[in-house]
């Protein structure tokens, strides 16, 4: 995204995008010890523009824990969807740099830990109060209050005693689900204290930064948050020729393209690098390109310099379709939304027409240089993601594997002898630490195969797995071809002494058509039945990603007892 505009212009767009926001638009609470008011309109812009707007709701600063503990506190009535706590040293604890000549190193580290302990007891506090997700900036001393040329060198030094608290920090939110450190110092490093730094807004209105480095900060907090609450994106598509490549390889051929460790050849080198490296984050790649299949698969599997092979990729549409079709496609073919795409291509006019007809689609808007384009891909929010799973790790070899099921599939007689071919295993359970993760990830992105689509945080995933009253269980699916991992979530809850209520039912859409569902469904009425229950109650919420699980509920069994005129419909 672009720099946000001159101040003015800021806090005219922030009034204009308040205006048209709903009541219920989420919130982004700050608790901070300097004064964030400055930070609200900022706050707005950055995360409309983003594609999500939060409503800022900003508390009186140095007043964290009053605001968490008070019963009929504003920020329990905003209801946010995330909470920023923020605690500068400089504010909690003011002299401690020019008191470190007269403190050993224990004393230092103390001083500091304290910071961090309070910031991470706000946090449990809030944890007890809300699910929001809940964002902790973690320490930072200004350089000016503790200069010190030869504070690098020395083992104790207050920077490296700074670096220490700062990783007990994340270790103690580890204990805080659905929590997550702002990195505050490593903001401050990026930008550089003497440009965030302004000593009159600072001594005359307790703020934290100057004009200049308010769009930043806003950002990082925005990126942040956004990449907790809102679902990543699971696909990036990405052009060939001037792109993946230098030149036209229709023009230059195999030997002519520009891929190697010279300019500009490194430069597109380092762009595969990233890809790459996205892959191994959970990302899976495709190709939209207007070329010749044969010629970019012969680049793919023979050039030298190609970090990016055949195998990397999920799909590949390398044709003369406009690539909108090729998008569309793509997402067919990978059984994701058209939303779940990032398109990356270096023509303007290209991604002009892509984000025209197809506006669900994030489209990476390269610069003309190429020189840019890793600044581009680094910039893209959607490409965030706050923990790697497993799973993650894994999904492009599950797709690889999914297309080994699919030849089984073309060349069986019937669907019963594809499903004996796939010697399919399953494994169920009830959730613990090791699939908590897993189950809320699940729970906060399956749309299509999912009969209620109600979004639980991590917070109240853990809790339901603890409570006497409901049940969380899940399904992990293997074949000859792989492990897909834990692809089924159910969450059940008493509703009365003898009826507990399917409260919630999914299933990751690459395992469709396999009748997991069948065997998943049993295994909750097994649940359900050794908890005490007689009778077993659900229902299914229509959205408009869900019509394909319409019936489930009858085709398992269970009996429809009433439909609503927005089609919501209750079974027993």
């Amino acid at each position: 995204m672009k720099r946000t505009g001159t101040h003015a212009e800021v806090m005219r767009r922030a009034r204009a995008i308040e205006a048209a926001l709903p009541e219920d638009a989420p919130r982004l609470a700050v608790l901070a010890t300097f004064t964030a008011g400055t930070l609200a309109p900022y706050l707005t812009v950055d995360s409309h523009d983003a594609g999500f707007p939060l409503r800022p709701w900003i508390g009186p600063f140095g007043q964290l824990e009053q605001i968490v503990m008070a019963e009929d506190s504003g920020l329990w009535e905003a209801d946010p969807a995330a909470v920023w706590i923020a605690l500068r040293v400089e504010d909690v604890d003011p002299h401690l740099a020019v008191d470190v000549p007269d403190l050993d190193a224990g004393q230092v580290a103390a001083r500091l830990d304290a910071v961090g302990r309070r910031a991470v007891g706000v946090a449990r506090a809030v944890r007890e109060r809300s699910g929001a997700c809940i964002l902790v900036s973690n320490l930072f001393v200004p350089p000016k209050l503790a200069f010190d040329p030869f504070d690098a060198s020395q083992p104790d030094g207050l920077g490296h005693l700074v670096a220490a608290s700062n990783r007990e920090l994340a270790r103690d939110l580890t204990d805080v689900p659905d929590a997550y450190v702002h990195d505050w110092a490593g903001f401050m490093a990026r930008f550089g204290w003497d440009a965030a730094h302004d000593a009159r807004m600072f001594y005359m209105a307790r703020a934290p930064v100057g004009t200049d480095a308010q769009h930043d900060l806003a950002r990082s907090v925005v990126r942040l948050g956004l990449g907790a609450i809102r679902p990543p994106s699971k696909c990036v598509v990405v052009d060939l020729d001037n792109t993946l490549w230098g030149g036209v390889l229709g023009d230059d051929g195999l030997r002519g393209i520009q891929l190697g460790d010279d300019y500009p050849g490194n430069v597109f080198k380092d762009v595969q690098a990233a890809l790459l490296g996205l892959r191994r984050r959970g990302y899976l790649l495709a190709i939209a390109s207007k070329n010749d299949d044969g010629l970019v698969r012969e680049v793919l599997r023979a050039h030298p310099e190609m970090l990016l092979r055949e195998e990397h990729f999920a799909a590949i549409h390398a044709d003369w379709e406009p690539k909108a079709r090729s998008l569309r496609a793509i997402a067919e073919e990978l059984n994701i939304g058209l939303d779940s795409l990032v398109f990356v291509d270096d023509n303007p006019l290209e991604r002009a027409q892509v984000a025209a007809e197809l506006p669900m689609v994030t489209v990476v808007e390269l610069p003309s240089q190429p020189t840019g384009y890793l600044d581009a891909l680094r910039e893209t929010f959607e490409l965030d993601r706050p923990a790697l799973l497993a799973e993650d790790r894994r999904r492009a070899d599950m797709y690889r594997e999914e297309r080994e099921r699919r030849r089984l599939n073309e060349g069986a007689g019937s669907v019963e002898e594809f499903l004996r071919g796939l010697d399919m295993c399953a494994e169920v359970g009830l959730s613990d630490a090791g699939t908590l993760a897993r189950i809320h990830q699940l729970i906060n992105k399956t749309n299509q195969f999912n009969l209620t689509t109600l979004r639980h945080s991590l917070d109240e995933v853990s809790r339901l797995s603890d409570a006497p009253d409901a049940r969380v269980a899940w399904l992990r699916l293997s074949d000859r071809f792989g492990d897909s991992g834990l692809v089924c979530v159910g969450v059940l809850r008493r509703e009365e002494s003898a009826t507990w209520r399917v409260d919630t039912l999914l299933m990751s859409c690459r395992v469709m058509g396999r009748h997991v569902e069948q065997a998943f469904f049993a295994y909750l009425g097994e649940q359900a039945r050794e908890a005490g229950a007689t009778r077993l109650a659900a229902h299914f919420i229509p959205t408009e990603r869900n019509g394909m699980v319409r019936e489930l509920y009858e085709t398992l069994g269970m009996t429809l007892e009433s439909e609503t005129e927005d089609g919501r419909r209750e079974y027993r």
